[in-house]
């Protein structure tokens, strides 16, 4: 019979067996208990010893004994043969629509986890924004912050040279990551094997050194100034530590007015040390927090391609042709930051619509008066997440028109924030040029001159112009 919504898989080569299953994951199983070699029998037994979610529909004669077995062994349902058709299908019509609903569900309910933990990192990414403004540097990289502090503990104690070098585990090293002085280049690009060193004993032992003659101590090597050109007469180690762990070692080279290094020096460095280490713990939670953004924004994306697919790779295109305009415009970082994931996550609120709503070729007018309320989705699905606060006027009024002829709210001009007229476009010419795109695919001339043609209408035209010139430098129009 046919399969209309859905598509029927003759059990072949590839479904040798349940491991064929657990990799292609059909909806739905039909199984007849007298099939060659793989009975429904066996059918039901694998689908259970792998824990998989699958209904399965078995076929077979009217014996008693059968099908108390099926549904003992948690077969959905039993078919006797000879089969009806008619019934058959709207079983499995029955069964698609049940499956369909629950994995929507569940798509929800894994999204919605997903912003709820989101919420919460970024509740911890804004503590330690907070710690690093108190060093007022919180808008800087790892290796500003910690230059910064090398530098405050030359100066604080009127020294040739400072560096802060952190431990390799994996090389059994240290590592020079900041340097003041004439030989800071050279020095960062050195490494001190552990215990090697005063630094290399500062960081095995974990107790501070003070030598002011390493002419006369064991422990200085000076291989490190054979390296670097450096002349260490004094040295002012002493250990980070980070939750009772020691991280690596902040040093102080050389009193510049050849003064004696003392225990006092000793408690200032150590202070500077508590701070340095903070904030190489909060620069690398940062990072971590950072890395773990741009990561769920991918799968947020990867989910709405699921859910449509005539949007497969859109996202990705509408970003791209986003950050190509805003180079040219003046834009701030943040505001440039705001624009690629306000692209990305523009359709997010399809995520909280039915799927099959977006793959259908024709919808009703009611259904597109439904589809168009996925800004407003949106919207209220990023609003709780603090660091996409700026994103979300854009993926509201992402659908808005120059005109005022958009949705969901018919805003007009410069009402619209300039980002959402941005990605307006951008989305549009993604669109037509589409090839899984519901309408015919245009050629680049075509959709340039449909673009043209709505400047003014459904495009802003300042915009319009940025639009055109990023295009002709990249393209030969056809």
């Amino acid at each position: 019979f046919s399969g209309g919504d859905f598509e029927i898989d003759i059990a072949g080569e590839k479904y040798t067996g349940l491991d064929g299953v657990a990799e292609y994951t059909p909806d739905i199983i039909i199984a007849d208990i007298d099939f060659p070699g793989y009975t429904g029998f066996d059918v039901l037994d694998g689908i259970r010893e792998r824990g998989l979610i699958i209904p399965v529909v078995i076929t077979g004669d009217a014996s008693a004994k059968n099908i108390l077995r099926a549904f003992r062994n948690k077969a959905t349902d039993y078919f006797t043969k000879p089969l009806n058709a008619a019934q058959l299908h709207k079983k499995i019509v029955e069964l698609f629509s049940r499956r369909r609903e629950e994995r929507e569900q569940l798509d929800k309910e894994n999204m919605e986890k997903l912003l709820r933990n989101m919420e919460q990192n970024n509740k911890e990414l804004s503590t330690l924004l907070k710690i690093t403004s108190s060093f007022n540097v919180s808008g800087n990289s790892k290796k500003e912050l910690l230059n910064r502090l090398t530098e405050v503990a030359a100066e604080s104690m009127s020294c040739e040279a400072a560096s802060i070098m952190l431990i390799n585990e994996r090389k059994s090293a240290l590592e020079f990551v900041v340097a003041t002085g004439e030989k800071k280049t050279r020095l960062e690009t050195m490494a001190v094997p552990m215990g090697e060193g005063i630094a290399g004993w500062v960081a095995l032992n974990g107790e501070p050194q003070i030598v002011n003659n390493t002419a006369k101590d064991s422990r200085f090597t000076g291989s490190v100034d054979k390296e670097s050109g450096f002349q260490t007469r004094q040295i002012l180690a002493v250990p980070l530590r980070l939750d009772g762990k020691i991280i690596g070692v902040l040093e102080v080279i050389n009193t510049r007015d050849k003064r004696i290094l003392t225990v006092n020096d000793q408690r200032k460095l150590t202070d500077i040390g508590e701070r340095a280490a903070t904030v190489i713990e909060t620069a690398r939670v940062i990072e971590d927090q950072q890395n773990f953004y741009v990561q769920t924004t991918n799968i947020i994306v990867k989910a709405i391609e699921k859910k449509d697919i005539f949007s497969i790779g859109h996202p990705w295109q509408v970003a791209e042709l986003c950050h190509r305009m805003s180079v040219k415009m003046p834009l701030s970082d943040t505001e440039r930051s705001d624009l690629h994931f306000g692209a990305l996550l523009h359709d997010i609120g399809k995520l909280e619509m039915p799927g099959m709503l977006f793959n259908k070729r024709s919808l009703s007018e009611r259904e597109l008066e439904f589809i168009r309320q996925h800004p407003v989705k949106g919207a209220k699905l990023l609003e709780p997440i603090t660091i996409w606060n700026g994103v979300v006027p854009y993926v509201l009024y992402h659908h808005e028109a120059w005109d005022g002829s958009g949705y969901p709210f018919g805003r007009s001009g410069d009402s619209i924030p300039l980002g959402a007229r941005i990605i307006n476009l951008a989305e549009a010419f993604s669109v037509m040029r589409s090839p899984n795109s519901y309408k015919r695919r245009m050629s680049i001339k075509e959709a340039i001159l449909e673009v043209k043609r709505m400047s003014g209408k459904q495009f802003d035209p300042d915009i319009v112009k940025v639009f055109i010139s990023v295009l002709e430098k990249d393209i030969t129009i056809k």
